[in-house]
């Protein structure tokens, strides 16, 4: 809600958007952009395709992005028409700068249900750290595979992705995954609990959460 009401950013050096590149999986993002000025890593999307490959999302100034693209064959980095920011990356600065005294104000606590960081491969475990987690957001760069690689190291039995998303990036995971997308879903994904032979816990009062 608050994020409607975010100013624009005190200085503007142009439009901002996303762009979508594939790069070899055993390129690191950061040593692909260590000298490019205003392009930074949005998102690490995972292998794509066979595996050799993986998806990042890259964020910066449109100028910055159509200049850096020029250095890889044509269509290979696409700049998309439809974000007008670059989330997940510093130009996002002054979101984290509105949101703090709001997030300072609110009262964060214990997780009772694990989360997993998508920041890093890290379970989060108290209120503080939650916090932080969305301090971060708006301007740290996120990672799937280490979303899921979490998700792994907790145990993770069936992974539910709620709503639209690039659903193929959640198939590496070790787990299956079912995608849930509108209410229509619903059905199938409980259907998949029982077709997995999971078992789920219950509460001190004996109903299953």
């Amino acid at each position: 809600m608050r994020l409607r009401e975010v100013p624009p950013p005190a200085t503007d050096s142009g439009p901002q958007a996303v762009a979508m590149l594939r790069i070899p999986y055993d390129t690191a993002p950061d040593d692909l952009l260590a000298d490019v000025p205003d392009v930074y890593l949005s998102a690490d999307l995972g292998k794509v395709g066979t595996g050799q490959e993986r998806m990042v999302l890259l964020g910066g100034y449109r100028s910055a992005l159509q200049e850096f693209g020029t250095g890889f064959p044509a269509g290979a980095l696409h700049v998309s028409d439809d974000h007008g920011a670059a989330f997940h990356s510093p130009l996002q600065q002054h979101i984290s700068d509105f949101l703090e005294p709001t997030l300072e104000a609110m009262t964060f606590h214990d997780p009772r249900v694990p989360v997993h960081s998508c920041m890093e491969r890290k379970a989060l475990t108290t209120a503080e750290e939650i916090r932080d987690l969305f301090r971060r957001n708006p301007t740290a760069p996120v990672s799937v595979p280490h979303m899921i690689g979490g998700l792994e190291d907790g145990g993770t039995e069936l992974g539910l992705v709620l709503g639209p998303a690039a659903f193929g990036t959640f198939q590496t995971a070790a787990f299956p995954v079912v995608h849930v997308e509108s209410p229509d879903h619903v059905f199938e994904a409980m259907t998949a609990v029982y077709d997995f032979g999971i078992e789920l816990p219950s509460t001190e009062a004996g109903v299953t959460r």
